[in-house]
């Protein structure tokens, strides 16, 4: 990797350290993340619950909170049209169980990814309509569907939009009412996104609230027809979903998901009796029982049990998990996900080593982007073998399974590359499309995948060049081992919790020598590195994750060092010492 320090304002970091009492270090870290003023790092170390945003500031929610009031009070049938992924069946769930506290007649309907796709859908909004329903809310999804909105209307359905994924830039032969000139809006009852607030809403509060994902938005929705405050237990208890959404969607741990996030992990790591009946099973079954929940935990213990259902089978098994009532019923619902996401590892490592093979036949160098394609592969998986093909080549990447003449693609980028506007660059390819900068969904016709692995390369190579497949790491800074106490670790931990937008922080030392190392767990490596200065010798514990290909090669007792490094509190036998999360290292002379 090539290591960048991360430009700082030193005498801004200098300056607020000073007028803000913080230890420079922070003070740094807090720069680094564009604060710079002391009371907005007082505000930002605090992560108060009051300071989350007033739902009003979404410019249709007054719209829409008077039609759901409308409708719980003349008794009519309201679904919650949710999505197949984690953020999706999370918001729907939230949504659901507010409406259900409300009053309200709820139902929920989630597609079948594999039969219906993504999104709504004209034979589903007919199918609820026959059913007796009249208002449908969609959750994490309906931002593009304007065709959708328009059966809807045409139906006699009241349809309600909350999603956050990109807005259709298409041309199309008509613009819904609320749409400006560059982008196409459904036209629908209401619509909710981050990114259509009232006009008189600050350039910093857009900032905040910009990062909300699918269950993000429900959340707001659920506060406002709630008439609940920032601290009011009815919505305080929703914020284990909220969490499980955020970060299993990658969402941005920045502004208001931040403040959700971090209390919402207090919530998923308190005691079992207190939990929801779906997330203690869910726990139990995962071997989380007394563990503190932390972003990590999440994203790959808690978030790839409930995703597994709607990868594999139908959702519909997770949203029962996450609003049953029932302990008896949670347990038996957690167990039959952990069985479908043992099934999922097993697919998942199928296709990987399938896409692996595809890509060392082809020169991976000279692509600008990785499109791979096979009719044997499950669809449900392709996302995540896709981001596992962008860790290890290092290109933009689309899976597609191809069925029927018809593929179904996941793609995952790489920094640099704005995966959904390369997608948009090759629209006329493609019979839909939509997702986020990193992430996208599309289907194309498979006699189209050849030109649309060209136009996509070509767009990647055009748009970051060679020097855009260089993996960096940015570092926040340099430091001594001896600055590493359990003081200052306190400190940083204060400025989590950490994940896209605000990631952990990131460290240098140089002159480091290796007092002693080993392999632990089969394939990580595990040092003892010592630091002299100024006369005294400081020596902690290192690990780095898969790196035990490393001993014997570049590593050995003795060796000196220059490491880049994430320090963490380590609790073991009752005793905390600092160690070191090794990110990078490289042999000094």
């Amino acid at each position: 990797m090539k290591w960048v320090l991360a430009e700082s304002d030193n005498g801004a970091a200098a300056a607020l350290a000073e007028s803000a009492g913080l230890h420079p270090l922070i003070a740094r870290l807090l720069v680094n993340r564009g604060i710079s003023d002391p009371s907005e790092a007082s505000t930002f170390l605090a992560c108060d619950l009051s300071a989350m945003s007033d739902p009003g500031i979404f410019s249709q929610m007054e719209k829409a909170v008077g039609r759901i009031r409308s409708a719980i009070a003349g008794g009519e049938k309201i679904v919650v049209y949710g999505d197949y992924d984690v953020d999706g069946v999370t918001g729907a769930s939230l949504l659901f169980l507010a409406l259900q506290q409300s009053g309200a007649k709820v139902d929920c309907y989630i597609p079948d990814r594999m039969t219906e796709g993504y999104g709504l859908n004209a034979k589903a909004l007919e199918t609820l309509k026959t059913a007796g329903t009249q208002l449908v809310i969609s959750v994490d999804c309906g931002i593009t569907a304007v065709q959708e909105s328009r059966h809807a209307r045409s139906i006699g359905l009241d349809l309600i939009i909350t999603d956050h994924h990109e807005f259709d830039h298409a041309p199309a032969p008509e613009r819904g009412s609320n749409g400006p000139d560059d982008f196409i809006l459904p036209n629908a009852y209401a619509v909710l996104h981050p990114g259509l607030l009232s006009s008189g809403v600050s350039p910093a509060l857009r900032e905040f609230v910009s990062g909300l994902t699918g269950v993000g938005v429900a959340f707001k929705l659920a506060q406002a027809f709630l008439g609940a405050s920032s601290i009011d237990e009815r919505l305080m208890n929703y914020l284990d979903l909220v969490t499980l959404g955020t970060i299993a969607d990658v969402g941005r741990i920045t502004g208001e998901n931040r403040i959700l996030v971090r209390h919402g992990l207090d919530r998923l790591s308190s005691d079992l009796d207190t939990q929801r009946p779906g997330i203690a099973a869910l726990k139990q079954v995962s071997g989380l029982n007394n563990k503190k929940i932390g972003v990590g935990i999440v994203g790959f213990t808690l978030a790839p049990r409930i995703n597994a259902s709607g990868r594999m089978e139908r959702a519909d098994a997770a949203f029962q998990l996450l609003t049953t009532s029932s302990p008896e019923e949670a347990l038996k619902l957690a167990s039959a996900l952990d069985a479908v996401n043992r099934e999922r590892q097993s697919v998942e490592l199928a296709v990987w080593e399938d896409a692996r093979g595809l890509c060392r036949a082809i020169d991976t160098d000279a692509a600008g982007a990785l499109v791979l394609s096979s009719g044997k592969w499950h669809a449900g998986v392709i996302g995540i073998v896709a981001s596992r093909i962008v860790e290890e080549f290092y290109r933009p990447t689309a899976l597609i399974c191809v069925r029927d003449g018809v593929g179904k693609g996941s793609a995952r980028s790489i920094p640099g590359f704005d995966l959904y506007e390369g997608l948009v660059g090759c629209s006329d390819l493609l019979l839909g499309f939509g997702g986020h900068k990193y992430a996208a969904g599309f289907t194309l016709a498979e006699d189209n995948i050849p030109r649309f692995r060209e136009r996509l390369s070509a767009l990647v190579l055009e748009r970051i060049g060679p020097e855009g497949f260089v993996r960096t790491l940015s570092v926040d800074g340099a430091v001594s081992l001896d600055e590493l106490t359990r003081d200052l670790m306190a400190q940083i931990e204060k400025l989590g919790p950490f994940g896209q937008g605000n990631p952990e922080p990131r460290l240098g030392a140089r002159d480091l020598s290796v007092v002693s190392s080993r392999i632990v767990g089969k394939k990580h490596l595990k040092l003892r590195l010592r630091q002299s200065r100024l006369g005294r010798d400081v020596s902690l514990d290192a690990i780095m994750f898969k790196g035990g290909h490393l001993l014997g090669k570049k590593i050995r007792d003795g060796s000196r060092l220059a490491a880049v490094f994430t320090p963490r509190l380590n609790v073991w036998n009752g005793n905390t010492t600092v160690e070191l999360e090794l990110r990078d290292i490289k042999v000094e002379k």
